[in-house]
């Protein structure tokens, strides 16, 4: 039967997007404690891709002094010295070889976030790797795929080191680039706390243990926009210190958004403009949106194109309460306007405003023929008031999967090449944005009903909703499946992929 819908072209790209995985799914490295080491394939050396090259970085986590407010030097630990951490810019199908020293006081890892890497490259201490002690050297080593906006950071201890400054963006270029633009702006929206280095800020709460590092299970966990202790940056700045971003009229502008907050979700939008979805989860989507703010989750990624075609200085910043005074707000500013120019004000009709997600839930498909899965699962989430005084338990920062907390959630046992159909329910009065290592996946179906497929490695559930997305299992190994809400991962809200 010839069938021509959304979900099997989507389908068609996801088998696209992960092809040729198996040349990047070799055992690398293991890490000493305290002894440098270099990746050491167990089989056969890693090279490039046709066209593609070796590039080599060198990244080292250390503890500085920094102002992520304005004239309020504080500690920060970061890559470089710098917060975030260096851009990392390469070419699909790049052989990428990052050499990492950790100078920190405690042990850390770098996790590829929207990489495909081999699983020994994947950053989970005690799962993908032990982590890295203070003074050790761990090299890293993979295939840079997929395309895409993609990012790193700290998997440690993460609410802690990301908070910290512990992230920074990967750019892989796709090998033939079709849209070129006039400004490639990257925006790394980060989340920084004073009580990130107190002892208190996360207690043992049981669990995980050395999983995350035995200090990541906190009492005291629930950072709030109403916490004085957090404040917003753009990257690594608190407004007014974020440094403008320039253009000049008529220019097409790329604004790459990550969410590299530990906790907090956004609701980003650019004053005087509309915004044009280009790609989410550095993937693209087919076909593009037109929306006036993007709602983006932990870890979530979008790029978007800007006409600049309206001469001023215009607010980009996030629009939930609190946000922007507490540091997410910087400005785009025109050429030719003065540096003391006042902001411009946004006249139109907020009433009218199109906010992605809500923007594509709306607008539900006809159901088409699916292929069907080898391999279907239901997974539940919950927890936090759901599981302490609303069930009679006692431990609010406790969350679940199909009722269970890990290290005690059921795996999802797959085998290299079976089609795997995963149904997510939000069951919790909190949104999670739920990760999956080392896999894209295809979001097919939102609350039960078809909608217009896109490719992603992150997803945000709010309260009570559901999604059904399919991923292919090509890329052996053991990967975390989380909620990338720090104080949720930590507190149980964890799965694992496991290939028999």
């Amino acid at each position: 039967m010839k069938v021509k819908t959304p979900l099997l072209i989507a389908l068609l790209f996801l088998g696209v997007q992960l092809f040729g995985l198996s040349c990047a799914l070799l055992d690398m490295a293991r890490a000493s404690p305290a002894m440098p080491v270099t990746a050491a394939p167990t089989r056969a050396a890693l090279t490039p891709r046709v066209g593609g090259q070796m590039r080599e970085f060198r990244l080292t986590a250390s503890a500085m002094t920094y102002e992520f407010v304005k004239g309020q030097p504080t500690t920060a630990w970061a890559y470089n010295n710098q917060v975030p951490g260096p851009e990392l810019r390469v070419r699909e199908g790049d052989l990428v070889r990052v050499i990492f020293t950790n100078n920190l006081p405690e042990p850390t890892t770098i996790h590829w976030h929207g990489v495909n890497v081999p699983t020994s490259m994947d950053g989970v201490p005690d799962i993908s790797q032990p982590p890295v002690r203070p003074g050790g050297t761990f090299t890293y080593e993979f295939i840079a795929t997929p395309a895409g906006t993609r990012w790193y950071h700290a998997h440690f201890v993460e609410h802690k080191q990301l908070q910290l400054g512990l992230y920074a963006p990967l750019i892989i270029e796709p090998r033939d680039v079709n849209t070129r633009y006039d400004r490639d702006y990257t925006i790394t929206f980060g989340e920084w706390s004073s009580d990130a280095l107190h002892p208190d800020h996360n207690q043992p709460n049981g669990g995980m243990g050395s999983m995350m590092g035995d200090d990541m299970m906190g009492d005291d966990m629930m950072s709030t926009p109403d916490d004085p202790n957090v404040i917003f940056t753009v990257n690594g700045k608190a407004s007014p210190a974020a440094p403008p971003l320039l253009v000049r009229q008529g220019e097409r502008v790329r604004l790459r958004f990550i969410n590299a907050s530990a906790i907090q979700k956004h609701v980003i939008r650019l004053e005087g403009h509309t915004m044009k979805i280009t790609h989410v989860d550095g993937n693209p989507l087919s076909p593009p949106r037109e929306v006036d703010a993007i709602e983006i989750g932990t870890g979530e990624r979008y790029d978007v194109e800007v006409t600049a075609n309206n001469p001023g200085v215009w607010a980009l910043h996030c629009v939930r309460p609190g946000h922007p005074e507490r540091g997410l707000k910087t400005l785009v500013r025109y050429e030719g306007a003065a540096d003391d120019s006042r902001e411009s004000a946004d006249t139109r009709n907020t009433r009218r405003f199109r906010v992605w997600p809500d923007t594509i839930l709306s607008q539900r498909q006809a159901a088409g023929e699916t292929t069907r899965p080898d391999k279907q699962f239901q997974l539940t989430l919950s927890g936090g008031m759901m599981m302490g005084g609303m069930m009679g338990g006692d431990d609010e920062n406790t969350w679940t999967i199909n009722g269970k907390a890990y290290p005690n959630t059921d795996p999802l046992v797959v085998k290299q090449g079976d089609r795997v159909r995963v149904r997510l329910f939000n069951m919790s009065m909190e949104d999670h944005p739920m990760h999956l290592h080392g896999h894209s996946f295809a979001v097919l179906q939102y609350d039960g009903g078809p909608i217009t497929p896109m490719v992603r490695d992150t997803l945000t559930l709010r309260h009570m909703e559901s999604y059904d997305i399919e991923f292919v299992a090509d890329n052996p190994g053991t990967w975390f499946f989380h909620c990338h809400n720090a104080e949720h991962m930590e507190g149980g809200l964890i799965t694992l992929v496991k290939y028999q």
